[in-house]
Parts: C-alpha cells; sequence; structure tokens
C-alpha cells in the first residue's frame, strides 16, 4: 500500500538515508551533443549536481527524478568476453520508453553512475534539498556506454559497457587470447609481428600462434598472447 507522506516527514527520512549512500544517474541521450537526463535511486524527487558535456558535475543544481532504479554487478571473466552492466529504470510512466524511441534507442551514448551520501548534495529549505554539507566532489562517478536496451511496460533496462565494445567505435588491434593475436588475425611476419622481418619466411613459412614456436623463431620478445589466461583442462597430481 502506497502512502503520500508530508514533506516534514520526507526531510526526516532523508536525514536517516543521509548515512547511506544514494546511487545517482545521467543518461546523455545525444551522441554529438549534451541532452542530460537526471535519475536516483530515491521514493522521492531530489536536488544534485548538474553535469556539464564534459562531464564534470558543476555547482548548479538540478532535479534528480525518482525511481527505483536496480543496477547488476560487473560480470568478469578470463574468456574474452567484455564486462557488462545492466542498470533498469521504471517505465510506468512511459518517459523513459519515449526517450529510447526518440533517440535510436540510445545505443552508443553516454550513461553516468554516481555514488554519493545525501548530506554531500544541495543544501536547501526545500524537502528535496536533504544535503547538509553540499560538496561535488565527494561523488564517485564512473562512465559507461550503453551498448543495448530492452523495455516493457514496468521498465527500461540498459546494458552498459566500456566504449571500445561499442559499434562506430574504433576497437583496439588486441584481444586477450593465450594464443599470439598476430598470428591468428593473419599478420604473422607483418609489422607487429616481425617489424625488424628477422624471421626467415622460407624455413617458418607459417606460425601457429603459439609460444612455442615464437621462441622457435626467435621473436619471444613480439608474442603478442597472454600466457597468463588460464585455459580449460584437467590437471592430474
Amino acid at each position: 500500500m502506497s502512502y503520500n507522506v508530508t514533506a516534514s516527514f520526507s526531510e526526516e527520512q532523508a536525514k536517516l538515508e543521509g548515512t547511506f549512500p544514494i546511487d545517482m544517474y545521467v543518461i546523455n541521450a545525444s551522441q554529438s551533443g549534451w541532452n542530460p537526463s537526471y535519475y536516483a535511486n530515491m521514493n522521492e524527487d531530489i536536488y544534485g549536481y548538474a553535469m556539464n558535456a564534459s562531464g564534470n558535475l558543476t555547482a548548479t543544481e538540478t532535479v534528480y527524478t525518482k525511481g527505483k532504479i536496480e543496477k547488476g554487478e560487473f560480470s568478469t571473466n578470463t574468456t574474452g568476453e567484455i564486462s557488462d552492466v545492466s542498470i533498469s529504470i521504471p517505465n510506468t510512466n512511459r518517459v523513459m520508453e519515449s526517450i529510447i524511441q526518440d533517440y535510436n534507442y540510445l545505443r552508443g551514448c553516454d550513461i553516468y553512475l554516481l555514488t554519493t551520501f545525501a548530506k554531500f548534495l544541495p543544501t536547501g529549505v526545500t524537502y528535496r534539498h536533504i544535503g547538509t554539507t553540499e560538496d561535488k566532489n565527494s561523488v564517485i562517478k564512473e562512465k559507461l556506454y550503453i551498448d543495448s536496451t530492452s523495455s516493457n511496460e514496468s521498465v527500461v533496462t540498459f546494458s552498459c559497457k566500456p566504449k571500445f565494445v561499442l559499434k562506430n567505435i574504433v576497437l583496439p588491434r588486441r584481444r586477450f587470447s593465450k594464443e599470439c593475436f598476430w598470428a591468428l588475425d593473419g599478420d604473422y611476419r607483418d609489422t607487429e609481428c616481425d617489424p625488424d622481418g628477422n624471421i626467415n619466411g622460407t624455413t617458418f613459412p607459417t606460425c601457429d600462434g603459439t609460444l612455442d614456436q615464437c621462441k622457435a623463431r626467435g621473436n619471444s620478445a613480439r608474442y603478442g598472447g597472454f600466457t597468463g589466461i588460464p585455459g580449460r583442462a584437467i590437471y592430474i597430481a
């Protein structure tokens, strides 16, 4: 059952919540400019710090829209998959649905994850001002990019990843694998593998990408794999 509470009740509640961290989010709906939307994992709209186009928090206050926002944990692995995190924002009023429809589901757009304590937010006389010692520098900020979006009548869920795994972004020349990337990518004896041309192509016409073969060619210093990545095997002691 839901209740409409008074401003005084909200102020007292804010004092209690001031000892707990608050998760806040800034979503930029534009890939070429700055069109931010502000959200906070709270049961009331609150004042927070506005962010500029450079991704820096400013002293200017702005309203962060309330919502039960769920953030997953970062996934990690050693199999070459990129870590990601899911963020779900309520969609009952269809405001977020309208934004993703108008902006190509926000794919590739910035999303900032902010974590702070209530007491460091802007101070003021309204119930939305829950700060007591405002300090915009006491905010942990993490920047991700929206890789994909799904929605239903209840929530919009963003799958967020680091920038280098998104479409239209130049990818790095390396990937994590035990085998040599230069050999697997068809660059054996090319500029990255053998920039000085020391490998004898007649004696060693091909390479299977293992460190043993790289050592046989006297080229282990240029090995393009990561031997520390664990493999899948059964070890018998």
